[in-house]
């Protein structure tokens, strides 16, 4: 008899994980009391990214005349119309998820599920349902700090700003992680005057420092205020709008405000306690590297674990913690080789170890780096700005981080994930041909920068004979 597995959560770790499990041939029972998704579908990545994406078609329209083209007549962007254009492309998401259950004969449960023991949810006053493994994928939601009036319309989170039916005139940003900055960008776009209100000393600081002073550089440029080491400690909404306070003084203020100052796992209301397991101390529900919670026979899997907040990590882990569950001998994921991808404009993509992070761990370092517009495929599009970033160890040459800025960053850098999660050394990069002319020759030249061999860029300074990596 097949095994069968409880999953509460249908977002990008519950349904993943039915999926997987289901083609392996095991019974399934997803439990969501929401539609499937999860917030990555309708509050998050795709709604974002669609707004990204109308962004980015709205600048280029902008310097149209400097593609040759010559557009005549007003140019405007609709919020409304925006919105709903997201709106249809989760809805068409939705129901391919949908599609994808039916397939592979998931049962849907509609409600909340609560954990008995490692084998045993139940939903609502129903019977216990058996199980011989409970997947817990309940996700996260954003932090709600006390002394912040959250009110989802003057004062409002993430989740509450897709639902607005107006833009203000400024927005006032808490929070300088990847929620803020792509915020930031998308409402600059749309004619928002913005500020955001950062902890540390640049946005995005858990990025490697030359990426994140490029986002810095794009938002002066765009006319966005970042306020460095501004810890906001309360909101205060007046008739003038909102403003922010810290250190006892007001430091700015804004029409609304969007608090954007990280996410809390779902892990309230689950019964946890009750069946012994004790989360940690962000709320979240501590596993091992098979994403095993300390009960017997239960799993939790993506954001609710606290280990990587992304939605592909949590696919991964999904599929990890499935086969195992299913006695499959999986191996266990290689964290250190999973990507980013930040929407900025221009987007980010990396992976691995910063420069910074690398000399942390002892590592004699050799880093390379190519500006964009130094590529003719850059020129040809008319996006210069960005620049590519290899962090490799000098005395191995192996591959330690790739960190790239630009148009199409976050699709580039999946070749450095490959070698990185391979072990492979610098010259993998160089010693592969790449076509040109195409935007991955930031990554080729970068690498051989990091060699001193460049092509496409002046010798550093007394480096004419520089030597190579053994």
């Amino acid at each position: 008899m097949s095994k069968h597995l409880a999953i509460l959560g249908g977002g990008p770790a519950g349904y993943v994980a039915a999926s997987h499990a289901a083609a392996l041939g095991a019974r399934v029972s997803l439990i969501d009391p929401h539609p499937l998704g999860g917030t990555c579908l309708h509050r998050g990545c795709i709604p974002t990214k669609t707004l990204v994406e109308s962004c980015n078609l709205l600048e280029k329209m902008r310097r149209a005349a400097t593609y040759g083209l010559r557009l005549d007549g007003s140019l405007a962007a609709d919020w409304v119309c925006l919105r709903d254009k997201a709106g249809q492309v989760i809805d068409l998401l939705e129901r391919g998820i949908g599609g994808l259950m039916a397939d592979r004969k998931v049962a849907l449960i509609q409600g909340y599920g609560r954990i008995l023991d490692g084998h045993h949810v139940r939903v609502g006053d129903g019977e216990p349902i058996h199980a011989d493994a409970v997947l817990v994928c309940t996700g996260s939601s954003p932090v709600r700090p006390d002394n912040f009036p959250i009110d989802g319309d003057r004062v409002a989170t993430s989740d509450d700003l897709l639902k607005w039916d107006t833009l203000p005139a400024s927005l006032l940003i808490v929070g300088d992680g990847v929620v803020a900055c792509e915020f930031a960008f998308i409402l600059n776009a749309l004619g928002v005057e913005v500020t955001v209100a950062g902890l540390g000393d640049r946005p995005l600081p858990f990025l490697d420092h030359e990426i994140a002073a490029v986002v810095w550089r794009e938002m002066r440029k765009r006319r966005i205020e970042f306020l460095h080491g501004c810890p906001v400690e309360s909101l205060e909404i007046g008739p003038g709008g909102v403003a922010a306070l810290s250190g006892g003084r007001t430091v700015a203020g804004a029409e609304r405000a969007l608090v954007a100052v990280g996410r809390r796992p779902n892990s309230a209301g689950l019964g946890l306690a009750e069946a012994g397991v004790e989360p940690g101390p962000r709320g979240e529900i501590v596993t091992d590297d098979f994403l095993r919670a300390s009960l017997p026979g239960l799993y939790a899997v993506g954001d609710v674990n606290g280990r990587l907040a992304l939605a592909h990590a949590a696919s991964a882990q999904a599929r990890v913690a499935v086969e195992h569950a299913l006695d499959m001998d999986p191996e266990p994921l290689d964290e250190a080789a999973i990507p980013w991808a930040v929407f900025t404009m221009p987007e980010i993509g990396c992976v691995g170890l910063s420069e910074t992070a690398a000399l942390e761990r002892g590592h004699a370092v050799s880093c390379g780096r190519f500006d964009l517009r130094g590529l003719g495929k850059a020129q040809a599009m008319g996006e210069l700005t960005g620049l590519a970033k290899v962090v490799a160890d000098r005395v191995t040459g192996r591959l330690l981080g790739a960190h790239i800025i630009g148009a199409h960053a976050s699709d580039m850098v999946h070749e450095a994930a490959v070698l990185i999660r391979q072990g492979a050394t610098v010259h993998a990069i160089t010693q592969t041909v790449h076509a040109h002319p195409t935007l991955s020759e930031a990554l080729l030249e970068a690498a051989e920068d990091a060699l001193g061999q460049a092509v496409h860029k002046p010798l550093k300074q007394g480096n004419a004979h520089a030597p190579t990596l053994s």
